[in-house]
């Protein structure tokens, strides 16, 4: 692996991955589009949420035995960072099921009903019986410290670029609250998407490049709004990445909420597992091995406590601590790069603002990057206090004693785990591309049978009611579009519109040309929503009915667009005596009011006489006459008259 180059992110290529081993997995948490959340009967608010609170609790989580006696080791981290979880509460969106003062109600059965339709839609086997069960959460996302998920469907799979990518289960559970700081000992929440349904998907590593991961997970985001039952906005999806390369563990990567992100996460993983590995073999090269591994602690505060490095200085101050550890012959490696513009230096400053909580940067100087820190005099105070040769490594932390004392073991923790190659891990996305630790990864022990809530029995008449609205997958939506001429530019969202079947009967039934529905429904539309009217509001019914007049010739086609505004406007009963067809003699009519107009007032560009005319008229006649023929009446009227074409 030593002699294998890894190319830049825009060089690389899919037998680049291949020729490493990247495998990749993906987990997709959508919401489900439900009046009501999951085990209670609170409104399901939608994005963009709402930062207004009424009132703020405090908790602090502990861990519980599972079913089998043991405790998960991700909780165990989790327990041992120490925070207070503030919850910011309000009393609109949430109750005491969500703050674990109630029991559940039972389970939203709409959001039963979208998630076996779901399954069906992906090929699973729908389960006999679905139990919920409680997945520990001792993050602070949920305040009960658990999760309440159901199992409802097993061995799916989604036809993707000739194979066959399967899903292991798919599940219904309660989304979590939202993060929005982290600082020190306490972590703060929004509680209002606390408890939405969300329906998730688990693949099995079938990938084998980041770009089929992010292809992946736009046909699946695409089927998802094809059928019109999930949520759309920010953070309404979400994924998880699983990564592995030959030769290492599998890391998660948490909180992917752009697809786009996709290529430039899975590419600085797999650069980052690649380089760990190599610094493994490096360390080993050097005698450093899980048997050999060696780190001295040494009390830094005597020999440090004058010093000017401002955090330093204000942790002693504060009754701080000060400590080192030395990493004998470890010399070049705390610079070694993982990341593109990160070290390992990095991985273990993370451990220590996670679990230690020492959240505040520089947390750690090591001895490979000293600039702009302790003063060189105090290295060289540092290094013969602590009898560091040249060879030799060295990790400064400091801060509150108890904090300290934690970062000095996950300091040790994540060298010696250097020594074995990758962590087995789950890490959060980052905006740049890169990711950062989170926790360590959880493994079986948190999941148990929830006692709360009754086993539910799916009968296969509801299975087969399901199935019976199944609707045709995006791809037969692209090729319909594409059979009757839609613009590419606009299929996308032609097949993804809450209004795709009612497109579809126009077209087919009206005989509406495709240029004239991208007309109106992705650009006439949107333009009312931005003038404040809620498109919402304008029912398909309505929809039809305009366009059959249109069809009809009850109105024009420059009326359809007049009429969708009376319609939105509660109007309806306009449009016919409004909108209709103006007469020729109307329009006689309409041209001798202009002329008057114009006789009135001073024209300076005689050349614009005709566009003056024109527009005169079509206010007059707005929404009843095309302006294709206005123009063409006043261009015959003015070469009559002036015996010249105005045009």
């Amino acid at each position: 692996m030593s002699t294998l180059l890894f190319k830049d992110f825009e060089e690389i290529t899919e037998n680049d991955y291949r020729a490493i081993g990247f495998r990749a997995g993906l987990e997709i948490h959508q919401q489900l589009d439900t009046r009501q959340k999951l085990f209670c009967r609170c409104p399901a608010p939608h994005p963009p949420y709402d930062d207004f609170f009424h009132i703020e609790i405090a908790r602090t989580l502990r861990p519980a035995l599972s079913e089998l006696g043991e405790i998960d080791p991700s909780i165990l981290m989790e327990f041992k960072s120490q925070k207070q979880i503030i919850y910011k509460i309000n009393r609109d969106t949430i109750c005491t099921y969500e703050l674990d003062q109630s029991p559940p109600f039972e389970i939203n059965q709409d959001a039963l009903d979208i998630a076996i339709y779901y399954c069906l839609k992906f090929n699973a086997k729908i389960v006999d019986e679905i139990y919920v069960c409680r997945k520990y959460h001792l993050d602070g996302s949920i305040p009960s410290g658990y999760q309440r998920t159901a199992m409802i469907g097993l061995q799916g799979f989604y036809e993707f670029k000739g194979k066959k990518i399967h899903f292991p289960e798919i599940t219904l559970e309660e989304d979590a609250a939202r993060e929005i700081s982290d600082k020190y000992h306490i972590r703060e929440y929004f509680t209002d998407r606390l408890g939405i349904p969300l329906i998730e998907i688990v693949t099995e590593p079938s990938f084998t490049s980041p770009q089929e991961v992010k292809e992946f997970a736009e046909a699946i985001r695409n089927e998802f709004l094809a059928t019109g039952e999930v949520r759309k906005g920010s953070g309404t999806l979400r994924m998880d990445l699983n990564i592995s390369i030959n030769g290492s563990e599998r890391c998660e990567i948490k909180g992917v909420d752009k697809i786009s992100k996709i290529p430039i996460l899975g590419y600085n993983e797999a650069l980052r597992q690649w380089n760990l590995l190599r610094l493994r073999d490096a360390l080993h090269t050097r005698n450093i091995t899980p048997e050999n591994f060696k780190a001295t602690v040494y009390d830094l505060h005597n020999v440090l406590k004058h010093t000017f490095f401002y955090p330093i200085q204000q942790a002693i101050k504060n009754n701080g601590e000060v400590y080192c550890i030395k990493l004998p012959n470890w010399a070049g490696f705390l610079k070694w790069p993982t990341q593109r513009y990160t070290t390992f230096a990095q991985e273990i400053s993370e451990r220590v603002k996670v679990i230690a909580c020492l959240t505040d940067y520089p947390n750690i100087i090591v001895s490979d990057i000293i600039d702009n820190t302790i003063s060189r005099e105090e290295i060289d105070k540092t290094k013969k206090f602590i009898g560091a040769t040249s060879n030799d490594g060295f990790v400064i932390v400091w801060g509150p004693p108890e904090d300290v004392q934690i970062a000095i073991e996950e300091i040790k923790n994540r060298a010696y785990e250097a020594t074995i190659g990758v962590p087995s891990e789950s890490r959060r996305a980052l905006p740049e591309g890169t990711t950062a630790f989170e926790r360590v990864l959880p493994g079986p022990q948190r999941m148990y049978p929830d006692t709360d809530l009754p086993h539910i029995n799916i009968s296969k008449s509801r299975v087969e009611r399901l199935r019976l609205k199944l609707k045709e997958s995006f791809s037969d939506r692209v090729k319909w579009c594409e059979a009757f001429g839609f613009p590419p530019s606009a299929i996308k969202r032609i097949c993804t519109s809450d209004r795709y079947l009612l497109i579809k009967e126009l077209v087919e039934k009206f005989r509406i040309h495709p240029n004239f529905i991208v007309r109106i429904f992705l650009e006439f539309l949107p333009f009312l929503e931005k003038r404040g009217l809620k498109t919402k509001v304008l029912t398909n019914e309505q929809i039809r009915t305009i366009f059959a007049m249109y069809s009809k010739g009850e109105i024009l086609r420059t009326g359809v667009f007049s009429a969708i505004e009376f319609a939105m406007r509660g109007e309806c009963d306009k449009i016919p005596s409004h909108l209709y067809p103006a007469t020729n003699d109307e329009l006689e009519q309409a041209y001798n009011q202009a002329v008057e107009f114009l006789s009135q007032n001073r024209i300076y560009h005689n050349e614009k006489r005709a566009e003056i005319l024109t527009g005169y008229i079509m206010r007059i006649l707005r929404g009843r006459v095309e302006g294709k023929t206005v123009k063409e009446f006043v261009a015959q009227k003015l070469e009559k008259e002036n015996g010249s074409n105005w045009i």
